[in-house]
């Protein structure tokens, strides 16, 4: 069972599991890609938010060793989401998979119905996690395609790193709003900006099903506070 309060990477994977929280772990890619203390040293607050330039930084998916967790996967050259969903294959009690196509180099397009039925004989839990300001036309049209869990979205693109944070929050706000009103039954997890549970309760209003925490995390004393709140209501 994914419980309504999610923790996704890449802060998540410094955490415990924790009681009545899931956690996506990775986001892993099909080789290594050094360079893991880019996650803190490229990390900077502005005015907007948290920006980072993290890229995908990971030990590739054959290091991937977490059970009753979600693995977020992603893929750098085309035909790699086959070869990780093969790996993936091979572990016991994985709770779900995440498509990661969030990153700018990663493309809606590499999402097609046989993957989502191949990763369906690994999970039934798949989530697909989108990019921030997704046309409605292209997420809708994925949508029609085959049940899945929509993800949006934790961060946003900038010229050379991407933003997390407030800033994002209004228009994933509107994007939920209207996917729930025309696919009412579609679950979704909101991400991006949960910083209180304010804002957490202005997703929950719109439709939202899950709500994902990302850079908060770096946070334990915040993090502590949001679970608490959230805890009291419900």
């Amino acid at each position: 069972m994914i419980n309504k309060l999610i923790f996704s990477p890449p802060f998540s994977n410094i955490y415990p599991n924790i009681k009545n929280t899931t956690k996506i772990v990775g986001t892993y890619t099909l080789q290594k890609r050094k360079g893991m203390y880019r996650i803190l040293t490229t990390l900077k607050k502005t005015e907007l938010g948290w920006t980072n330039n993290v890229g995908l930084r990971n030990p590739g998916i054959d290091k991937c060793k977490n059970k009753n967790n979600i693995v977020s996967i992603s893929e750098i050259n085309n035909g790699e989401f086959d070869l990780i969903l093969e790996k993936l294959s091979e572990l016991d009690k994985i709770l779900g998979i995440e498509f990661n196509i969030s990153c700018p180099n990663e493309k809606i397009s590499n999402i097609n119905l046989e993957l989502i039925k191949k990763a369906k004989k690994i999970s039934n839990n798949i989530i697909i996690k989108f990019p921030h300001k997704v046309r409605e036309k292209k997420l809708f049209d994925l949508i029609e395609l085959e049940d899945f869990i929509v993800h949006i979205s934790n961060t946003k693109k900038l010229n050379n790193c991407a933003l997390s944070g407030k800033e994002l929050v209004n228009n994933n706000l509107n994007l939920i709003y209207n996917l729930k009103k025309r696919y009412p039954d579609r679950k979704v997890i909101a991400g991006g900006g949960i910083y209180d549970i304010d804002t957490l309760l202005d997703y929950k209003d719109v439709g939202a099903d899950f709500f994902s925490l990302s850079t908060i995390l770096i946070n334990p004393y915040k993090t502590h506070k949001i679970i608490r709140d959230f805890k009291k209501l419900f």
